[in-house]
């Protein structure tokens, strides 16, 4: 599948608004898109502010990118890609209760890979 790779400067939110969320550091600073370093599977997307309340709920806490690409790798782990352009919703999931879908708001749209 193809899509657009997703960077540090990326901005999204979790499923149920205001909750922000982001990379709270890269984890590579070598390969950039729109001067932002490139996310891989090895970040991980801190949810703040979450508003999900109710009985057998949880609040997002942060977002697992079930997207990974294929093709493009770097420092031997996969890059996440955004399989449309913002806004749009995210290719993952919140940790809450129900699980979600973020919703990028966003994000570069130059560079895509597989």
């Amino acid at each position: 599948m193809t899509g657009l790779l997703l960077h540090f400067g990326a901005t999204m939110t979790c499923a149920h608004p205001p909750g922000l969320a982001n990379l709270p550091a890269p984890g590579q600073q070598r390969v950039l898109v729109s001067a932002q370093p490139v996310a891989t599977t090895a970040d991980t997307f801190l949810v703040a502010g979450c508003t999900l309340v109710g009985p057998g709920t949880a609040p997002c806490v942060s977002i697992k990118w079930t997207n990974p690409s294929t093709r493009v790798w770097v420092n031997q782990l996969p890059v996440l890609l955004q399989p449309s352009p913002p806004p749009s919703p995210g290719a993952g999931l919140s940790t809450s209760t129900p699980p979600a879908p973020p919703m990028v708001q966003a994000a570069q749209t130059r560079v895509w890979g597989m």
